[in-house]
């Protein structure tokens, strides 16, 4: 991809993240990569307690974690992230997005593949999570598997190609613990500190408590904005209005977010951050019209020629 190799070869995160894989990989770069994927347990993958599915369909395909770390998104590094596929993204989308990606923690899993696959693991690993658009997923593939609800909730992320998982480490880590992740790759097996981190996700009970069920969130928030008119007079108005909104979403249309999330704040009410997400999530414009991604993904098939 010409347009690709264009943007990356500016780009402040790839060109460093290479220099630290030819430092720590030495002659085995290529190899190491090849070998090597990169996947984000997101906030709402780690809130509805996906790990476990995700951990199964790996071993199942032949991968094992060699490295893990938790971390939180801002406003900045969600951007960043998806800075080549965003420009499509409405700004309705964009502020939803911010919510997702920061109501919680996100796991990255530095991964290796063990099986015989002649394309990269990124791109074998993305290949097998399935479509963006519900629709045309695989009935096999791990997004159905995980059972998401949208397509911004869309529980994982995976670098697509080595390109990708270089840059992303890059950007999202640190240098202490991208180095140590770094090391991971390069022996191929885990350290004691990672598999804590796996068994913590697991077993200790802090994630798997929400539920993203869309028409019980708006219930709630509509109770909770009902009797804050109540409370307050002075807030009748607002309130009606963000009344009216949630039965325009009922019946399919379309929310204008930031107006709608604007009105709600000045009810100043004690939101669970996940009934506006999955309200968000559900009933907004996506992508503008007319637009497209300056990189879209690879086809699979595209490494082999």
């Amino acid at each position: 991809m010409p347009i690709k190799a264009y943007h990356y070869e500016l780009d402040t995160c790839f060109r460093e993240g290479l220099s630290e894989c030819q430092e720590v990989f030495g002659g085995r770069r290529d190899e190491v990569l090849h070998r090597s994927a990169l996947m984000l347990v997101k906030p709402d993958g780690m809130a509805t307690g996906k790990l476990a599915v995700i951990l199964d369909f790996l071993t199942d395909h032949e991968f094992s974690v060699v490295g893990a770390e938790m971390f939180h998104f801002n406003r900045h590094t969600g951007r960043e992230l998806w800075r080549h596929q965003h420009t499509l993204a409405t700004l309705d989308r964009l502020a939803v997005n911010d919510i997702v990606l920061q109501a919680g923690p996100t796991l990255m899993l530095l991964l290796r593949s063990h099986g015989s696959h002649a394309v990269p693991a990124t791109v074998h690993l993305s290949s097998l999570k399935g479509k963006a658009d519900i629709s045309q997923q695989a009935a096999d593939s791990l997004r159905s598997l995980l059972k998401r609800p949208n397509r911004l909730c869309s529980m994982i992320h995976c670098a697509d190609e080595p390109a990708d998982l270089v840059r992303e480490l890059n950007l999202l880590m640190d240098p202490v613990p991208r180095h140590r992740l770094l090391g991971r790759l390069a022996e191929g097996v885990p350290s004691p500190t990672d598999e804590e981190l796996l068994d913590r996700v697991l077993h200790s009970g802090e994630f798997g408590r929400v539920t993203l069920d869309r028409a019980a969130a708006a219930r709630r928030i509509g109770q909770l904005v009902t009797e804050r008119a109540a409370e307050r007079p002075d807030l009748v108005e607002p309130a009606g209005r963000i009344r009216a909104w949630l039965e325009s979403a009922e019946r399919g249309e379309l929310l204008p977010w930031r107006e709608f999330a604007g009105v709600l704040a000045s009810l100043e009410l004690k939101l669970d951050v996940w009934d506006l997400a999955i309200v968000g999530a559900s009933h907004i414009l996506e992508d503008e019209p007319g637009t497209i991604k300056v990189i879209g993904n690879p086809a699979p098939d595209s490494w082999l020629t």
